[in-house]
């Protein structure tokens, strides 16, 4: 077997040669597990597969990823066609507004900070900018946004670019547009869908909650008319988007949304190929008229004058049918289901017959597939007419169906008045119809009013059909059992109810006029910078964007407060049994637009909002979804403050124990020689594993700087849980220990500088950077790494070299390279090890502080940038903001993940955003002297400090999974029932009791399961969401969540032992124990246990960014109960 190459080892006291680790490491050309679902890894195995070597494995990561890999080529061959560069326009922020809690974004409508830096990562920081290709390309689907780009062939090219690797000039960045890559709705806009949505309905849909949308209407319609002997002539192609309801299935180790394609219904207008029809033929692309959003996206079809936007939380399906040749487009609404009645809110258009049928005055029926009578099961019967023949009814606004085999009831409204007819499927009375296949219901507009609410502009004239699913349990009788099954057991009534159904329908009404367009997502961070001691708030700021049916030009009020939409609504229509007339009105009431919140949602209006309280969230009109209990709300702007907490530090609230004091400085006094090999030291290794080293170097050298200021009594109210008699019993037994000299230490703090700013200088090893070299990417605007094909140096593996340069990279060409950092996958894994580890290096120097601050910026702005005026990166990449959590997966998931984007370890989230914290506050001290700076890096350290808080809030919604003692009881307690001195919620979990683990593994945006990528054991579940072990871990794993999971996770190691040869404790997931029992309260019995680990486990998959010093540490730092 061939060498590995190491990252480093513990030196031996006098050894002046290097030294050899007992354990060798892998930093390079990892295979990355990440694809989704049905396409494996490792060697052909899925997803918690018995596979040794992990991501999270320092010593081995070898065995290719084969059916994912052949899947990357297989799209990569398929989407050739699809590459090129692309533009747009950047948004701006008002720069009369330089406060960072007072400017505001460029439409004006949002708060928006000052950009971190406006510098140019290529002209500006001088590194090297590359243009991506095929499937790691922006799809066609971005549209005008890539043709309004500048052309990196028209661009300078660098040396070896070959016209494919180009810039993004200084002057050029007014016409550039970052793109988002981890978004939520990505798969809408993946090559997969661009080459054909109609074709791709397995992945191009998304889940906007509480609905999943989809692009990919059938394609195989029936045509109408049929001739005169019941032929179908042909069947129709309909473009548009497909609505379905999805409900949870649960099962021991898994949660998903699940839905049944048939079940959907579809809204949008029949296509056919002519002369001047591009392929694909249902194809669309993002509207460039409107803003890039974090919580929507807007839609234009390529070859029919529609568009939609795609909102989350909406509840309607929207689409907008404009003017082509002179005539507005035609809709259609198409089923998979036989429709069992249809309501309309007109009379009806007698047939001119001597047919004696009566028809109802608001039922309407339809023509048969065959346009003949058929005799029909009357226990199954369709509204279809005596005659056979589908008859034309006039629609003033609404239609109400409801559909036999989903047992799902939709209303759709229109904005002006229609004319419609309809065909049906039927349940023949003498055969068993087969199994269900295609369309089975379909309706058409076949005139629209064109006088109605009229002017002389264009966009004025369409006509916009709102659709909304009104009861998914109308009768009890669903081909899906759970929809109503789980009605029963949620402990509240929904929608579906007889009690809220009517006011539901009220709601949809009222709210049918306006919709949300453009919505834009802005935060205010505070003004004040903490030295007062003031708590620190960021408010969160959702903008809708809300638009009228009526005219979207029309101006809405976009200061309506939030309040519940419920039962005992203002001037409420009177509820009728069936659909009553209702005339468009002129002008919408602001205050009637309405979104689904979710609980987050709720709880941050009841703590903030007058309106909104306990009892009216009990009487809510709400639905049950993936994320809980999911309810109406009128609002166009919503606010939702986040509470920063206490100010992040190296430290924890309290010293080490006094007892474990003389454990902590014999670990320190070997772990202070740690040597960094070579290939740290050149930057020839990946993102990830260096990074991790680096941190874990980093905090060797803080706890070395804080047991030497407890030693020297340099301590000054620096512990928030710690009093005098606390601190100074740590005080007196750090005095008396013998702790590593201030040499030692400085020695390894110039290990550490070096191998963090080697990775911060641009161009490549020959000008002094790293030989994996991080580059721009001027395609998507983003950070990525060229990636390292390394060589062994024989006989010393930790000092081997990476056998490429640019513009030879390996991580931008194979998915599977660095754990996909080259197409965006776990970018804040990666990146916020590496922040950490600058952080201590500026503290400690703040003049290397200042020489590479902008360099450092450089993988903020990547993962978090905050403001639109900083163009170059897209705002925020890796948040999802209506749920709160971050998204790992990148470009290549949104190819392959029918389940959408995915995030696997919590904890390292987590511990991004705390390294982007921390860093901010090292700088605001080395800029102390220069305002303007020191108003950056408060900034930065606001954005780390606000986005932990959103992270450990989605994370103890998510991933940590359990009830509180105390629910039911409105008294505000800790878990050892003393009365609380912070008010807070008691903590419900979300998920069905079905599902009985204490955690989720890998969470996705409609499934969650307890696995990982990387090894089936029960306890890597558990312990990556427990990894790093650092100061932020306090108010990230809540007290009564550790009571549960430490006897579980105590189990799970020893199973693995027993199971799999020492798998616990050989690969490190026994320290990660020692911490949770610390946790607990037991930190003697922590402290035992930390010392039976062998020296070689710290270079382990589950503690390669640990060490023996930082685990004593985290251990004795616990709070006792």
């Amino acid at each position: 077997m061939a060498p590995h190459p190491q990252y480093g080892s513990i030196s031996n006291e006098g050894e002046n040669e290097e030294p050899q680790a007992s354990v060798e490491l892998l930093p390079v050309s990892h295979t990355h597990g990440r694809h989704e679902d049905g396409a494996t890894n490792q060697g052909g195995q899925g997803p918690g597969s018995k596979v040794i070597w992990t991501r999270h494995h320092c010593i081995s990561y070898t065995i290719a990823a084969v059916v994912c890999l052949f899947s990357a080529h297989y799209w990569h061959d398929r989407a050739e066609s699809f590459d090129g560069p692309h533009g747009g326009k950047a948004g701006t922020t008002d720069d009369s507004n330089g406060d960072a809690g007072v400017a505001v974004h460029s439409t004006g409508r949002v708060p928006m900070p000052p950009p971190l830096s406006k510098l140019d990562p290529f002209s500006e920081l001088g590194f090297r900018s590359t243009t991506r290709t095929g499937l790691a390309s922006p799809s066609a689907v971005w549209g005008d946004f890539l043709n309004s780009h500048g052309d990196a062939s028209d661009a300078e090219n660098l040396d070896g670019g070959g016209g494919e690797m180009g810039r993004i000039s200084k002057d050029h960045q007014s016409g550039f547009t970052a793109l988002p890559t981890n978004e939520w709705y990505m798969n809408l806009v993946s090559h997969r869908a661009a080459a054909d949505p109609s074709s791709d309905g397995e992945v191009a849909h998304v889940y906007t909650i509480p609905y999943v949308l989809s692009m990919s209407p059938p394609t195989n319609v029936p045509a109408f008319p049929i001739d005169d002997d019941g032929n179908k002539k042909k069947t129709e192609t309909m473009a548009g988007i497909e609505l379905f309801l999805p409900v949870l299935k649960t099962s021991s180790t898994n949660m998903q949304m699940v839905f049944d394609k048939n079940n959907g219904v579809s809204l949008g207008t029949m296509v056919s190929q002519t002369e001047t029809t591009s392929e694909p033929l249902t194809g669309y692309q993002v509207d460039s008229n409107e803003e890039i959003s974090q919580l929507g996206v807007s839609l234009a079809w390529n070859n029919v004058n529609m568009k939609t936007h795609v909102v989350r939380g909406m509840p309607y399906g929207t689409v907008r049918f404009g003017k082509q040749d002179g005539k507005t487009v035609l809709p259609s609404i198409v089923s998979g289901n036989r429709p069992v009645s249809i309501l309309v809110d007109s009379d009806v258009v007698k047939p001119n017959s001597t047919d004696s049928n009566s028809y109802d005055k608001n039922q309407m029926f339809c023509g048969s597939f065959t346009n003949k009578p058929i005799e029909q099961d009357p226990k199954h019967a369709a509204p279809i007419s005596s005659d056979g023949k589908a008859h034309s009814y006039n629609v003033q606004r609404e239609v109400v169906f409801h559909l036999a085999q989903s047992d799902f009831t939709w209303v759709a409204f229109f904005s002006k008045p229609v004319r419609v007819k309809c065909h049906s499927d039927a349940y023949p009375l003498v055969s068993v119809p087969g199994e269900i296949q295609g369309v089975q219901f379909r309706l058409d507009v076949v005139e629209v009013d064109e006088d109605v609410n009229s002017s002389e502009n264009d966009d004025d004239n369409e006509l916009v059909v709102r659709m909304a699913l009104f009861n998914e349990c109308t009768t009890g009788k669903s081909i899906i059992k759970e929809h109503c099954d789980h009605l029963a057991s949620l402990g509240y009534e929904t929608i579906s109810s007889k009690d809220k159904s009517e006011a539901y329908l009220k709601v949809l009404r009222k709210g049918a006029d306006l919709y949300p367009k453009s919505p834009l997502v802005g935060t205010k961070f505070p003004e004040n910078d903490g030295r007062d001691g003031d708590e620190r708030v960021t408010n969160v700021v959702f903008d809708w964007d809300v638009t009228s049916i009526y005219s979207k030009n029309e101006e809405v009020s976009s200061d309506i407060a939030v309040s519940v939409a419920a039962s005992s609504l203002r001037a409420a229509t009177k509820a009728v049994s069936k659909v009553t007339s209702s005339k468009p009105k002129p002008k919408p009431h602001p205050e009637d637009f309405i979104m689904f919140a979710l609980p987050h949602h709720l709880e941050t209006f009841a703590d903030n909002t007058p309106e909104v309280n306990k009892e009216s969230i009990d009487s809510a009109l709400c639905l049950h979804t993936f994320h809980g209990r999911t309810c109406l709300v009128h609002g166009s702007k919503w606010n939702l403050p986040v509470s920063h907490g206490e100010p992040q530090s190296f430290l924890a609230d309290r010293p080490p124990v006094a007892a474990a004091i003389p454990q902590l400085a014999d670990a320190l006094k070997k772990d202070i020689k740690f040597y960094l090999s070579g290939s740290i030291l050149r930057g020839a290794a990946d993102t990830y594993f260096s990074a991790k080293i680096l941190a874990k170097v980093g905090r060797i050298i803080e706890i070395h700087d804080e047991l030497q200021r407890l030693h020297s009594d340099e301590v000054l109210n620096e512990y928030s849980d710690a009093d005098d008699s606390v601190v100074g019993e740590s005080v007196a037994s750090a005095i008396e220990v013998s702790l590593p000299s201030q040499e030692e230490a400085e020695s390894l703090l110039d290990d550490l500088q070096k191998a963090v700013e080697i990775w911060l200088k641009p161009g490549g090893k020959e000008n002094g950077g790293a030989e994996a070299e991080f580059l721009y990417d001027s395609s998507w605007g983003g950070f990525v790494n060229c990636g390292c094909d390394y060589v062994f140096e024989e006989g010393n593996a930790g000092n081997g070299t990476c056998e490429n340069e640019f513009p030879d990279c390996p991580a931008l060409e194979d998915v599977n390279v660095d754990f996909g950092n080259g197409w965006y996958n776990d970018h804040h894994f990666h990146y916020g090890y590496h922040i950490f580890a600058a952080a201590v290096v500026a503290k400690h120097r703040p003049e290397w502080g200042r020489e590479y601050f902008e360099h450092v910026l450089l993988y903020i702005r990547d993962i978090a940038n905050p403001s639109s005026e900083d163009g170059f990166f897209p705002m925020y990449r890796q948040k999802d903001w209506f749920l709160g959590n971050s998204w790992a997966a990148g470009l290549m998931s949104m190819e392959l993940s029918p389940h959408g984007r995915e995030q696997e370890s919590s904890s390292e989230a987590i511990a991004a955003f705390e390294g982007i914290a921390l860093y901010g506050s090292a700088m605001m001290n080395a800029f102390a002297d220069h305002d303007e700076m020191r108003a950056t890096a408060t900034l930065v350290r606001d954005l780390g400090e606000f986005l932990t808080a959103m992270e450990v809030d989605a994370a103890n919604r998510f991933w940590h999974i359990w009830n509180s003692k105390d629910v039911g009881d409105d008294s505000n307690t800790d878990s050892s029932g003393n009365e609380s001195s912070t008010k807070r919620h008691l903590h419900v979990s979300n998920y069905p009791a079905a599902y009985p683990k204490p955690v989720v593994g890998m969470m996705y945006e409609t499934m969650a399961s307890f696995q990982t990528w990387f090894a089936p054991e029960d306890v890597v579940s558990y312990g990556i969401q427990l990894i790093p072990l650092t100061a932020v871990a306090e108010r990230r794993d809540d007290p009564e969540w550790v009571e549960i999971l430490y006897p579980i996770y105590a189990d799970a190691c020893e199973a693995a032992n027993k199971a799999n040869d020492g798998f616990c404790d050989d690969n490190g997931w026994s320290i990660v124990q020692a911490g949770l029992l610390a946790e607990i309260g037991r930190i003697d019995d922590a402290l035992e246990m930390t010392a039976q680990v062998p020296d070689e486990v710290f270079l382990s998959d589950g503690a390669c960014g640990n060490s023996r010093t930082n685990t004593i540490w985290f251990v004795s730092t616990r709070k006792t109960h």
